[in-house]
């Protein structure tokens, strides 16, 4: 995740709030017809696992957009060399055939644009089971062999483990904020063998999702590939286009945060537009929550709330503090000086 300096401070954020996200057949499974716009950008490392994570991606840097497209496999051109497949997802040069079912989505192969080059599994890779749910997991087996041209010059043998390893808020280019995202972590070892020489795959995703998208909000992805003489490493990633669109207003709420960076006192001046109870959270650079609490607006304009005993012994360093009025959000960042 970003690197912050010193004297960075934060935009307005915008949030879009929703209950614990669990992954449903209905909501989140691959819909014929429903494509997936995204945009390729710059990675950034993918933060911590658990519950109540905050993860800043605000500054994920945008490279290309594209579009992922979902068709019954029957129709695809290729679809016939993967009969056990229900959808193809094709994305560039890319076609990907997967099962579909009520219980989970099983890829079962890949072809490029042209068919020359293929991978079949004739023991499948689940990219996931409904319904699914923070500390849910599953692992197993892959098998399969890879071709080109319609001749077989590989079998791929190895293994996976999905698992809902984190929920929290999650923050996007143009400061919009999801609360109450789910993050699922996938890990894929295989090997290829060849005929003279053996090649290791580790290929480690981490994908965003909530229940208002039917695909991830953010996938961010790592491959590792090793033979005995070289090592490569890549990464990608790719934020939903449709996401950053779905912004929902802190609705008028004005925000500072005063001495900025500060030594011991802090203050929040805050121009309400409803009175009421708002909740405090403060974050560390690593999205962990570390204090909550909560302030009281007795009426509707400005207000300033002293803060500075809520952050007496926080350690200098840079922190987050996102203040709630119940149905959204504002984040703002501020420094502690030693």
């Amino acid at each position: 995740m970003k690197k912050t300096g010193l004297l960075f401070l934060a935009l307005f954020s915008f949030t879009v709030s929703n209950s614990q996200t669990v992954l449903k057949f209905e909501s989140h499974a691959f819909k014929p017809g429903v494509h997936n716009s995204m945009a390729y950008c710059s990675y950034l490392k993918p933060g911590s696992a658990g519950a109540n994570v905050f993860w800043d991606f605000s500054e994920l840097r945008f490279k290309k957009s594209f579009e992922g497209l979902l068709n019954e496999s029957e129709h695809s051109e290729y679809g016939r060399l993967f009969s056990e497949s229900n959808i193809e997802l094709s994305e560039f040069d890319s076609r990907f055939f997967f099962k579909v079912s009520e219980e989970k989505m099983e890829q079962y192969g890949y072809s490029n644009a042209d068919g020359k080059n293929q991978i079949h599994f004739f023991t499948p890779f689940v990219k996931i089971k409904f319904p699914f749910a923070y500390h849910d997991a599953f692992s197993g087996i892959v098998a399969g062999t890879s071709a080109n041209n319609g001749i077989i010059n590989s079998t791929i043998t190895g293994s996976y483990l999905v698992e809902a390893d984190a929920y929290g808020t999650l923050v996007l280019p143009g400061n919009t904020i999801y609360e109450n995202t789910l993050r699922i972590r996938t890990e894929k070892k295989y090997i290829n063998h060849y005929v003279n020489i053996d090649q290791e795959v580790v290929v480690v995703t981490y994908r965003w999702y909530n229940d208002a998208h039917r695909y991830p909000l953010l996938v961010l992805t790592k491959y590792t590939t090793k033979t005995e003489q070289t090592e490569h490493t890549n990464y990608q990633a790719a934020y939903n286009v449709n996401a950053l669109k779905s912004v929902i207003r802190f609705y008028g709420e004005d925000v500072k945060l005063y001495p900025n960076p500060s030594t011991k006192d802090l203050h929040v001046r805050i121009n309400t537009l409803s009175e009421g109870s708002y909740q405090f959270n403060i974050f560390d650079a690593s999205g962990k929550l570390i204090r909550t609490f909560f302030m009281e607006a007795s009426a509707v304009g400005l207000h300033d709330f002293d803060i500075s005993d809520k952050i007496s012994g926080l350690k200098p360093a840079v922190y987050t503090l996102m203040i709630s009025n119940g149905s959204s959000n504002i984040s703002k960042r501020f420094v502690l000086m030693g």
